[in-house]
């Protein structure tokens, strides 16, 4: 996972400087780390459904009614949101200053 994150974020600083030069394109750092989040669910959805396919439902099952459906689906919603956010500022922050910078 953290090597995943350190290639997206090198990745993504450098199309986000290529990209800043054309103005017609509107891509600034939360642009391309929202294009990138795109792409990068619609690669893993076939992984995981293909690979966790048969236990899903009664895992879902368990989660449910150990901890109820709305609890459950607010959980998911809250984690998602606020790590996305917290990424998107870490990832505008690396384009900004640097990937040495923001590591220290």
């Amino acid at each position: 996972a953290n090597l995943a994150a350190a290639i997206k974020g090198k990745v993504g600083g450098s199309v986000t400087k290529a990209l800043k030069g054309d103005k017609s394109k509107n891509m600034d750092s939360a642009n391309v780390y929202a294009v990138m989040n795109i792409i990068s669910f619609l690669f893993t959805v076939p992984m995981v459904v293909i690979a966790e396919m048969s236990t899903l439902q009664d895992e879902w099952d368990k989660a449910c009614d150990e901890h109820g459906a709305q609890a459950l689906i607010m959980n998911i919603v809250l984690s998602g949101f606020f790590f996305y956010v917290y990424n998107e500022f870490a990832f505008a922050f690396t384009a900004s200053v640097g990937a040495v910078t923001s590591s220290v």
